[in-house]
């Protein structure tokens, strides 16, 4: 069971790093415009934003066991779509079809995880299954690449076919079936604000640099209404989609910005980041795959010890130094593409791929242990969501940037991605000092406690 779950898992994270290889050359191939061509991986984590909390109520009505499956059948039906696209538009659907599979599959592994081992050895399970993750991250550009150059952009997405097959066998063997119906009911409301608010404001996002400003204002601002409708409806309902009365404490406020903050900066690195070395620095698929690594690898080693720093210098000061490094990352990256070499911009990435780590682990710990126990479903759900609302802001953003500053046909030159660069770098800053006021105004608050008694 550990073993399927951990495959599935790096089969969607390598998915998702892999396309940011490739894309220059689906672009290229399918003759689509630099507008369209930021869809593709944004279709994915867009469906999978706004699908993954209904993805774990669903498994709470309708069986953890059967939705797991059926999400990995699709999730492949969708791979293969991918790979047989003739047309950007289509490429873009069968993305977004991608997204939501993954998101019926993925809620479901942390439930069969949790319900297989026992509490002595939950721990090592989980870090086993982020393991796996963590190997997906620093691979996948690198196999993309590789697969790019030999054997054409579609393999990177028939290269889903065969793990999806062998969790599907394996999972039918080992995972025991659960009958479902848990929940009382199914928030269809929920579903529908927070899927056309977010849909709306990505849209918008993305596209203000081709469209009229009055329409992109018109779609900002309705998406904007419907979450907030949205946040106001599952504040009151007793089982609401996504527990967003958790974002009223500080440790799971301050934990779920830098979440969302560091999955912002991860894909701008991973997509644009790729894009950059091939369009602007002329390296093919297979040598960006090779010159991304600087920021994939160092998860592998630094994601094990962050345990440990984190009882030694408290996980969320940890999470500062990880944004705040990772701020002075993509600052580097903004000034190293003007230089129009590699060096400077691997080295930025090194610093970027050194900080982020110290991020995600210390504060995923956090929000965690920060609810009582009968929220801890729910947190899980909302942090999820943070990560991949995160990614698709962080996609849809920087594209826009590009969108602005590049008016002319692919490739695009390097200065083009400067603005992008620094963006990120501002939003890593903002979460740095986010964590760090509300850790002071907690320090306050105790210090001013003890002093009246």
């Amino acid at each position: 069971m550990l073993a399927v779950t951990s495959l599935a898992l790096a089969m969607t994270f390598a998915d998702e790093t892999v396309v940011g290889v490739a894309l220059p050359s689906i672009r290229d191939d399918l003759g689509i415009s630099v507008s369209l061509s930021h869809w593709i991986p944004n279709a994915y984590i867009l469906a999978f934003a706004v699908l993954a909390a209904a993805g774990g109520r669903f498994g709470d009505l309708f069986g953890t066991r059967r939705l797991f499956l059926l999400g990995t059948l699709g999730f492949a039906v969708a791979s293969l779509l991918c790979g047989f696209a003739d047309s950007g538009g289509a490429l873009v659907l069968a993305r977004a079809a991608q997204g939501a599979a993954a998101a019926a599959m993925l809620p479901q592994t942390m439930t069969i995880i949790t319900n297989s081992f026992p509490p002595d050895r939950l721990g090592r399970a989980i870090g086993t299954y982020v393991g796996a993750a963590s190997v997906a991250l620093a691979v996948g550009p690198l196999l993309g690449g590789v697969l790019t150059e030999s054997l054409g952009w579609r393999s990177v997405f028939f290269l889903n076919l065969l793990p999806a097959a062998s969790v599907l066998l394996i999972a039918r063997a080992v995972v025991p079936p659960s009958t479902g119906g848990r929940s009382s009911g199914f928030d269809v409301w929920g579903l529908v604000t927070s899927v056309a608010g977010l849909g709306l404001v990505v849209t918008a996002v993305m596209e203000s640099g081709e469209w009229p400003t009055t329409t992109v204002l018109t779609l900002l601002t309705a998406g904007l209404i419907l979450l907030c409708v949205f946040v106001r409806a599952e504040t009151r309902r007793a089982e609401p989609l996504v527990d967003v009365g958790l974002l009223a404490g500080r440790q799971f406020l301050g934990s779920a910005v830098m979440v969302l903050c560091a999955q912002f900066s991860f894909l701008v690195a991973v997509v644009y980041g790729a894009v950059y070395v091939q369009d602007a620095l002329g390296l093919g698929p297979a040598a960006a795959g090779l010159a991304m690594l600087p920021a994939m690898v160092p998860t592998l080693v630094l994601a094990p010890a962050t345990g440990a720093l984190s009882r030694r210098f408290g996980a969320r000061t940890l999470t500062v130094a990880g944004a705040t490094g990772g701020a002075f990352g993509f600052a580097l990256m903004g000034v190293a593409v003007e230089a129009g070499q590699y060096w400077p911009f691997g080295a930025a990435l090194l610093v970027w791929g050194v900080s982020i780590p110290l991020v995600y682990n210390p504060a995923m710990s956090v929000a965690m242990s920060a609810p009582p126990p009968e929220r801890r479903g729910g947190a899980s759900g909302l942090l999820e969501m943070c990560l991949q609302v995160g990614g698709t802001l962080g996609t849809a953003a920087v594209g826009a940037t590009l969108l602005h500053t590049h008016t002319g046909p692919a490739p695009l030159a390097g200065s083009v991605f400067a603005t992008g660069f620094l963006l990120t770098s501002a939003v890593l800053a903002t979460a740095a000092l986010t964590q760090g006021l509300l850790l002071a105004s907690e320090r306050t608050t105790k210090g001013g406690a003890r002093d009246s008694r």
